[in-house]
């Protein structure tokens, strides 16, 4: 008996410009795809990176491995790498996340484990995420415990509804010097896969600790297995812009 594996590779590119270099954030969406797509991932299905994002649009038809790995600038302090994964089972599908930035002197670790499932039309998830920061002296270092929860549901045909709330639990990190709280939001969005051809997301997001921020992105298939993102967000402004190549060997 001869068998024949496929196995699918999927290749994706994507810069982000900001418009306001003033303002500081952290990059707590991961993915090309959602990137480049301006981080309106809420209600962007069976996603990858889900366990960045929205719990409950965790990739549940099969078995997914992703992973990144970069130096910026070529600096080791900003060395950036990450892994996910997710298996289904007759349970619901389980999944694990990795996420480390920086180097010896500065350096924040994220580690998640989450589970997903659905009922009818109703995608629901929760994660489990700790959250290490290590920093040169007299600061210290600290971790803290979160737990994330998001819902998604279809409101008819390529419809998607979606929300999700981080850190439920307001953790904080305990730091030799000073308390500092976990980034907590809450997000709803919507997309909607126009017969493949194109993707339309749109999310509005409120940090608790600063203005409310709208981000959008399309998707559209350029020729087969091609497809040219754009995204958009606001607080900050930026603006972003990627391809992403499917084959199967």
């Amino acid at each position: 008996m001869i068998r024949i594996r496929t196995y699918r590779y999927i290749i994706t590119f994507v810069l982000i410009f900001v418009s306001t270099p003033d303002i500081v954030f952290a990059q707590l969406i991961m993915g090309a795809d959602g990137l480049a797509m301006g981080q309106a991932t809420t209600a962007l299905q069976d996603n990858n990176w889900a366990i960045f994002s929205n719990p409950a649009t965790i990739n549940s038809n099969k078995k997914s491995v992703s992973f990144f790995s970069l130096r910026n600038y070529g600096f080791t302090e900003l060395t950036d790498i990450a892994a996910t994964g997710s298996i289904p089972t007759s349970i619901g599908t389980a999944a694990f996340g990795f996420h480390r930035y920086g180097g010896d002197l500065f350096n924040e670790t994220r580690i998640r484990f989450g589970y997903a499932n659905s009922w009818n039309n109703l995608k629901f998830g929760a994660v489990l995420n700790y959250n290490h920061i290590s920093q040169a002296s007299p600061y210290g270092s600290g971790g803290a415990l979160g737990m994330d929860v998001g819902i998604t549901t279809m409101l008819t045909r390529g419809l998607w509804l979606g929300a999700k709330a981080t850190n439920l639990n307001q953790p904080s990190y305990d730091f030799a010097a000073n308390e500092e709280s976990l980034s907590r939001e809450l997000a709803i969005g919507l997309s909607y896969n126009l017969d493949e051809n194109a993707l339309f997301l749109f999310d509005i997001v409120k940090d608790v600790r600063f203005p409310v921020a709208y981000r959008g992105g399309i998707e559209v298939k350029v020729v087969e297995n091609l497809k040219g993102r754009v995204g958009v967000t606001t607080e900050p402004n930026t603006y972003s812009f990627g391809v992403g190549y499917e084959a199967t060997l």
